[in-house]
Formats: C-alpha cells, structure tokens, sequence
C-alpha cells in the first residue's frame, strides 16, 4: 500500500503472490529468497495462514470453510489437524 503501483490488477496479484511465498524483496523485482525455508515450508506456511483466515472469517464452522476453500471436510480437518489449528466455536477435539 506505501508503494505506487504502475500495473494491473492481475500484475498486482501475481505480485502479491510472489511476495506472500517470500520470491519478492522490496523494490518490487522477482528475487531468490535468501531465507532457509524450502519451498515445501513457504507453501505450508502460506496454507495454514491461510486455512486460519477462513476459519476466523467463517465463524469456526468448518463445513462452511471447506466449501469456501473447495475442499473436503476431511481434507480441512486432516490440515487442521497438521497444522496444529485451533478452530473457534469447534466444540469436538479433531
């Protein structure tokens, strides 16, 4: 957002994506990220972040998650699970 940007809403994303995976430095330009994590890591990093928005955003309910994300309930639960998630209003211990 302090960053004039000169592109599209597709560069801007593409961007955004590139930056969130940790392959963008500052000044905008695609880079090798210096960090240790492996690519593997980045991924599951940004998918728990990710899962744990969309649980916050639905309320905990996990159906309702999974259909949002297109995944199946037992998809969501094993990466809950995986991930060490704790998912709000969920009152049983998956």
């Amino acid at each position: 957002m302090q960053r004039d940007w000169p592109g599209n809403v597709r560069e801007l994303r593409n961007a955004a994506d590139r930056m969130v995976l940790g392959i963008l430095d500052d000044g905008g330009a695609a880079s090798l990220d210096t960090s240790t994590q492996s690519l593997k890591e980045r991924v599951e990093q940004f998918e728990r972040a990710v899962i744990g928005e969309t649980l916050e955003q639905c309320g905990g309910a996990v159906a309702v998650a999974a259909d949002r994300m297109q995944l199946g309930k037992a998809t969501l639960y094993e990466k809950i699970k995986r991930y060490g998630i704790v998912v709000k209003g969920d009152s049983s211990e998956r």
